[in-house]
């Protein structure tokens, strides 16, 4: 149930999902059936019909900005500057920037078509951070997965062993900007205004030059225990007009909507990305291909042959964004889906956690949902067979090109909300039992797998699942079995699949990752979404 803040009507809120579509259906008798991404509907973003219904009855405010947050640099290391041969020369000054801020890293130089020589590195030094210094023309979906593959091969578990970030600007000056913003950040010089907004994009049921904001979030709600939260969103022709400060107030940022390299379909464009006045801020992106630097791939074609293309740097939403006031930026080198961004957002909330490892934990899911193993990754070229990828694959293998542009040791705020699950452990000689009981209900995107949907309310939607983190007591390095006793709420059993788990060795700790899937009732609703809700689990060696 939403209430607008202005007083007035409530509003009842269900949302569906069909294979062409995401339907709403409101208290006020409104449905709408949204124009979908041209890719089959695997970039759909929910969040816009709630401010279609708020637009209607006539909200339109913004929210209060709190205490600002705070920038900080995660000091465990070892950390790694690395810098392709040609970025180690027309990044000198951004890179020397970096070494001020991080003087004990150590810097190396590579190819970024051989990673090999990189490897070999990467297992002598160990870093826990990355900093990777790399040209626009030097950054595609093809690297992104050789990189994601090279860092989880440092040991013998499938999950991320580099925390990465990249580095790169539309010129040598704009990555040396952005290297200084966030050094200025962390020294206290430029604080992060207390508030998020949430752009939900483009909304077919708003007149084309309407532009709507609201205080609250529907997927971002937790955030108000610390936060400001606003929602924003807008006609196709809204950003046509003048709208620079729309966003001028925040502190994080969430785009929504299809995407491709030079915009946010309907939305934002490239140009008008770098025009918007913006406070320093971090920015999350869930629209398709808007990490995207230069040369992309267009993987369905009315041929079924890739198509290799290349956005020009004035066009690229990216480099325009980046040379911004952003102090990071996360985003996708391919079409991906929207629900793992909010799981970002949710996972910062709730771990303060570093970027690094708020990219990692996008990531290692990608990891358990492939039934603990990374995914094969076919790399494109211009006029090869498309890939016959399943729904499921196209999701799993975009959400693994998302990449984090910016230091991924900075920490920005501190934990501010519950984590989905407190776990437990009691041991004996030969088993563990782990029992993980939900203690935050109001998460929303955490609890959502949205790359299965076997035991969803239909074919088209998604199951719930449950991410459970075991820190292993010592002696436990290694595990045998794993075996779900029981999932339950409510003191009711419900239906299960343990989809996928691994032990991870990090930084001299051994902990047991696994996902656990039940059945959904509706969209982000099901039975596990409930506090008190249980999973029970046994380990042996």
């Amino acid at each position: 149930m939403l209430r607008c803040p202005s007083g007035g009507a409530h509003v009842e809120l269900r949302l569906s999902r069909d294979r062409d579509s995401v339907v709403f259906e409101s208290g006020l008798g409104l449905t709408e059936k949204p124009r979908m991404c041209t890719n089959t509907n695997l970039c759909i973003v929910l969040g816009i019909f709630v401010v279609s219904v708020i637009a209607v009855i006539g909200c339109n405010t913004a929210a209060e900005t709190r205490e600002p947050l705070a920038v900080t640099l995660d000091t465990r290391g070892p950390y790694l500057i690395l810098a392709t041969r040609e970025a180690e020369t027309a990044y000198a000054a951004a890179i020397a920037a970096a070494r001020e801020l991080h003087s004990d890293a150590d810097q190396l130089a590579f190819d970024p078509g051989n990673l090999d020589d990189v490897l070999d590195a990467l297992r002598r030094i160990q870093p826990r951070y990355a900093l990777v210094f790399i040209k626009p023309s030097e950054l595609d979906v093809n690297f992104a997965w050789r990189w994601l593959t090279l860092t989880t091969r440092l040991d013998d578990d499938s999950f991320v062993d580099v925390r990465t970030g990249f580095i790169t600007g539309d010129s040598p000056e704009s990555a040396e900007a952005f290297v200084k913003r966030i050094a200025a950040a962390v020294r206290g010089e430029v604080r992060l205004p207390g508030k998020i907004i949430d752009n939900l994009g483009p909304n077919t049921q708003a007149g084309k030059h309407e532009f709507h904001r609201s205080p609250g979030s529907f997927f971002l709600s937790s955030f108000a225990r610390r936060l400001g939260v606003e929602t924003i969103s807008h006609g196709a022709e809204a950003y046509a007009e003048e709208r620079p400060k729309s966003m001028d107030s925040a502190g994080l940022l969430h785009f929504g909507g299809h995407g491709h390299p030079d915009r946010i379909d309907d939305g934002l464009n490239g140009t008008q990305a770098r025009q918007l006045v913006l406070a320093p801020c971090v920015a999350f992106n869930g629209a398709c291909y808007t990490g995207v630097t230069g040369r992309w791939f267009e993987q369905w074609t009315d041929d079924g042959r890739v198509v290799e293309r290349t956005v020009a740097p004035v066009d690229c939403f990216c480099l325009n964004l980046l040379a911004n006031q952003v102090l990071g930026y996360l985003a996708a080198l391919h079409p991906d889906h929207g629900i793992p961004v909010y799981q970002e957002m949710e996972y910062l909330a709730y771990s303060g956690a570093s970027l690094g490892d708020v990219m990692k934990h996008t990531q290692d899911g990608v990891v358990l949902a492939s039934g603990g193993e990374l995914p094969a990754f076919e790399m494109f070229s211009n006029g090869s067979p498309s890939p016959q990828w399943t729904p499921s694959d196209v999701m799993l293998k975009g959400t693994a090109a998302r990449v984090l542009f910016g230091d991924p040791a900075m920490v920005v705020g501190e934990v501010f909300v519950k984590p989905p699950f407190e776990v437990s452990l009691e041991q004996d000689e030969s088993a563990l039992r782990v029992t993980a009981i939900l203690s935050n209900a109001g998460l929303k995107s955490t609890f959502t797998d949205t790359y299965h949907a076997d035991m969803a309310w239909n074919p088209n939607g998604f199951n719930d699942r449950a991410l459970i983190t075991v820190e292993l007591p010592e002696g436990w390095q290694q595990v045998g079995d794993v075996k779900i006793l029981s999932v339950e709420a409510g003191g009711k059993p419900l239906r299960f699949r343990l989809v996928g788990r691994g032990i991870e060795h990090d930084g001299g700790a051994s902990r047991l990752q696994l996902q656990v899937d039940v059945p959904t009732e509706g969209y982000m609703q099901s039975k596990l979404r409930t506090i008190g809700a249980k999973v029970e689990l046994k380990v042996r060696r």
